[in-house]
């Protein structure tokens, strides 16, 4: 089959015509209540965004090692808010048994992440921070949310508690190390944001 086109502007289509465009085309697209978008159009990749999540996945799969936990990077979905809605993030990690959408026959979409990492851009801070963490509440085995910066040294994390609450937590400076709660892990700054280099500036407006 050749591949399809890739849009740029949303276009509606339904879940089953979404699903099925996607196997076939070169790019990836979310798809939020009928509209199919371009991620690409939304962010356009950075080096710092892909040095960062890079070593995300390293950190991550090095301390997973033997745990019924697996990281994926963001080659493959997550359906949110029932099937609705079909987010690419940066990075998940699913504990066994994983599950995957049963509308595809091939396994491009998970639907029980744990845990969610999206690095932040200026373009689409505002989503990650509302919409699209709206959206990963929904879903019931997702237990933490990790949003990391490009511009500095930051990891910010949300984790739900037994209880339903969640604690929030702020790790800032390349000394400083980041509990995953939810995984029993944790992994230093440093390690994150290896190769990552920051601008005086940035660092002297974060000292402030």
């Amino acid at each position: 089959m050749s591949r399809v086109e890739t849009i740029s502007r949303p276009r509606k289509m339904t879940v089953e015509e979404y699903l099925e465009f996607e196997r076939n085309s070169d790019a990836k697209h979310d798809y939020v209540d009928g509209q199919v978008i371009d991620v690409r159009a939304m962010a356009g990749t950075t080096a710092e965004h892909a040095s960062i999540q890079l070593n995300w996945l390293v950190a991550l799969a090095n301390r997973l090692q033997g745990m019924p936990c697996r990281p994926f990077g963001s080659d493959l979905k997550v359906r949110a808010v029932q099937r609705t809605r079909y987010r690419y993030p940066d990075l998940s990690v699913v504990c066994h048994p994983i599950e995957y959408d049963p509308r595809e026959s091939t396994h491009l979409t998970l639907v029980n992440p744990k845990l969610i990492v999206e690095i932040l851009s200026d373009s689409t801070e505002i989503q990650d921070r509302g919409d699209k963490f709206k959206e990963y509440l929904q879903i019931d085995s997702f237990r933490e949310y990790v949003l990391t910066s490009q511009r500095l040294p930051i990891v910010e994390t949300f984790f739900k508690r037994d209880d339903g609450q969640w604690l929030f937590n702020f790790s800032r400076g390349l000394d400083a190390a980041v509990k995953l709660q939810s995984l029993g892990i944790e992994v230093p700054l440093r390690e994150i944001f290896a190769g990552v280099e920051f601008s005086p500036e940035a660092l002297a407006d974060d000292a402030t």
